[in-house]
Parts: structure tokens; sequence; C-alpha cells
């Protein structure tokens, strides 16, 4: 094997070895009206009260998302996010249309942080002059277990671009996987050209 190679393999385990860090999601790839519920995005979080809603399709246009086309809502009471593995943060963009409440608990239901709209609402045409899609978070470093998001009785946010230590969105390969699959076909190039040249 000649240096190249070798210093190649050695990248490509290093970047494969790599922990994986939070990348946003985005929701997309979902038909609309998908509830969910144990989809994977990272952390072993489970979503209760959680639905996709599309634009151009049931979503309200003064909801917009943030990115894309898709948003999940909340059709009933509080969303809420249940992690098996502990996280750090919690992020989102969120649009509502009454006060909203972001708050964290620990594994025992002790609360440890909590966020707050700047607004009472700030949907297109609220009239308050507050912009859509508020950027939130709540932090406990490696504590939260539970994050609940309420606003009154349900069918009052959307949330989109979501975030928490670990989470990955499932319509996008992960940088270590497209690293290694870049890194295989180089070196699948490399030798079919040196097959190439020895004929």
């Amino acid at each position: 094997m000649t240096s190249n190679l070798k210093a190649l393999v050695v990248s490509l385990a290093l970047v494969g070895a790599a922990p994986c860090s939070a990348s946003v999601i985005t929701f997309e790839g979902f038909p609309d009206q998908t509830v969910f519920t144990t989809q994977d995005f990272g952390s072993g979080v489970t979503f209760a009260g959680a639905t996709i809603l599309t634009l151009g399709g049931s979503l309200n246009p003064a909801f917009p998302p943030h990115s894309g086309s898709n948003v999940v809502f909340n059709p009933i009471g509080a969303m809420t996010l249940n992690f098996t593995t502990a996280v750090d943060f919690f992020s989102g963009f969120f649009t509502y249309n009454q006060p909203l409440v972001i708050q964290a608990y620990d594994s025992l239901n002790n609360l440890l942080d909590t966020a707050n709209g700047a607004c009472t609402a700030n949907y297109i045409g609220s009239g308050t002059g507050c912009l859509d899609n508020e950027f939130l978070q709540v932090d406990a470093i490696g504590a939260i277990a539970k994050v609940v998001i309420a606003g009154g009785g349900g069918n009052n946010f959307t949330l989109d671009d979501a975030e928490f230590t670990g989470s990955r969105d499932p319509g996008v390969p992960e940088p270590a996987t497209m690293a290694m699959l870049l890194g295989g076909l180089g070196a699948l190039g490399l030798s079919r050209r040196r097959r190439a040249a020895a004929l």
C-alpha cells in the first residue's frame, strides 16, 4: 500500500470514529399529518403531541416554516420530548398564537431551565410587532431528560429546525457517512486508475 493510500485509510478511520454532534432536525421528508412518536432523531427521543404540517397542505401560512416546507405542531395540549440519553440543550424556532413556555426537566422531574416566548403571539398578522420563527433554547449540561413545550390548549404553536445534543435529521446523512462514501469512491477510482496503467 502506498503512503498516500495509507494516509487516506487512516484519515477515513479517524473521521468515522469522530463523535456525532447535533444536527438540525428540519422535519422534511415526512408526509403532511404524520404523527411523531419514535422516529429516530437521536438520543432516544420520543415525541408526544407532535404532528407534521406542510406548507401548501394543512399548514396555515401565518405559521411559516423556518426552512423547507414542514413544521411540527401541537394538535392537543403540550408537546413533550422524552430522552433516554440526557441532553445538554434543546432549541428550535417557534411561531405561536398564545404565550409560549419551554421547560426542561431532569430524570427526577425537577425543573432545570425555562424559556418563554418574547411576545403573546408572533404569527404573521398577530399585530404584536414580533417576528415569526422565534429562536428559543433551554440548557442544562448533561441533565435534560424531558422537554415540555406549552402554550394554550393545543393547536397554538409550530416548531421547526429543532436541535439537541446528539440530534440527527433522518433525511440527511451524517458527515462521517458522507466522508466514508467519498473516501471509498476515491479509493475505488485510484485502484481502477492503477489497473488501467498496468495494462
